[in-house]
């Protein structure tokens, strides 16, 4: 009965959100990818928002605050970070999704990693390690634009431990795309009234110059040794 149950709450969760195509406006623009042998496709979504990529970065990538920057999150910790949080390094999060009724909470351990290019380019790809799917994974991506504006896409495929038709699946997650980038840009349009964009660092000061060898100077030669006259013999009269 509990799986049944479970079925027919997906079913009705599902056929609540309103097709993806009806969310493509106000910029936001969401699509599926197809995975070859698989009903399950990569959800994608893509929009404009008014904020620096730095911001949108600051808000994507630390997931102890996903329970107040995304939708549909009971708990959410990061484990461990690892790496130059400049250039590139790994995360390990446990998020837990808070489901309507009467479905359980899911959640699931990720490892993430980070790739940064500052002001130009973030990333942020993860892959399952353990939890109440049999998949999870996806990314996000934020370009700058200019300096006041960015491009965030988000791309998910996961798949619950439980009963549900795939093509359902793949629907369920379409159809949230459009309010995950909203909630991105309510957050992120905040956060950039207070952003101040951090000082260049300054360049490393070149190694000082090794010193220059002290020149040998030769040693004048010395003075050539004038050598004592021979002595004159002194001849003897014979006797």
């Amino acid at each position: 009965m509990r799986i049944a149950s479970l079925a027919a709450g997906l079913v009705i969760v599902f056929h609540g959100f309103v097709p993806a195509a009806a969310f493509a406006n106000d910029g936001i623009r969401v699509w599926a990818e197809k995975v070859a042998g698989s009903d399950i496709p990569v959800s994608a979504v893509e929009a404009t928002i008014n904020a620096p990529a730095a911001v949108v970065w600051g808000i994507v990538s630390n997931c102890n605050d996903y329970k107040k920057t995304m939708i549909s999150i009971a708990d959410a910790k990061e484990l461990s970070r690892d790496g130059d949080e400049d250039r590139a390094f790994t995360v390990v999060c446990q998020v837990t999704a808070d489901l309507p009724f009467p479905l359980p909470d899911l959640t699931s351990v990720t490892r993430a990693s980070h790739t940064v290019v500052p002001e130009k380019h973030y990333q942020r790809k993860w892959q399952y390690l353990r939890g109440d799917y049999e998949f999870n994974e996806g990314s996000w991506t934020v370009v700058a634009v200019d300096d006041t504006h960015s491009k965030a896409t988000y791309r998910l495929r996961a798949k619950p431990k439980m009963p549900v038709p795939d093509s359902l699946l793949g629907s369920f997650q379409q159809g949230t795309m459009p309010k995950i980038m909203t909630k991105l840009r309510e957050t992120a349009v905040v956060r950039a009234k207070t952003y101040v964009k951090p000082s260049p660092k300054p360049a490393p000061k070149p190694a000082a110059p090794a010193p220059e060898p002290t020149p040998v100077v030769d040693a004048p030669p010395a003075p050539p040794v004038e050598e004592a006259p021979a002595k004159t013999p002194i001849a003897t009269e014979p006797e």
